[in-house]
């Protein structure tokens, strides 16, 4: 696997062990694999990274809505459903309370 550019290790480090039940990998900085990525990044420039927890991101705005968290008056078991959904808690059989936002 040197060869391709990137190598086998225990420890996360260079010369850790290259066999054993907790594996990782370190990337040659000189093999084939960082050349190739290092020309790939340079013509094609990409965002590598998203943040979907953006403000205007819609679809997590919308299903942050769809759901309500309830809880049971009794023993404080919680649950999560749509809003309004009649649930009953299964242990004391009380009707669960939604959450106030």
């Amino acid at each position: 696997m040197r060869e391709i550019g990137f190598f086998p290790t225990a420890t996360g480090e260079p010369g850790g062990k290259e066999t054993g039940q907790r594996m990782t990998h370190l990337i040659n900085e000189n093999g084939r694999f960082a050349k190739v990525a290092k020309i790939l990044l340079r013509d094609h420039p990409a965002i590598l990274y998203h943040d979907r927890s953006s403000e205007n991101d819609v679809t997590r705005k919308k299903k942050t809505a769809s759901k309500t968290k309830y809880s049971c008056p009794m023993c404080g078991l919680n649950a999560w459903a749509k809003p309004e959904a009649p649930l009953v808690c299964g242990d004391c059989k009380a009707e669960m309370e939604a959450e106030t936002v």
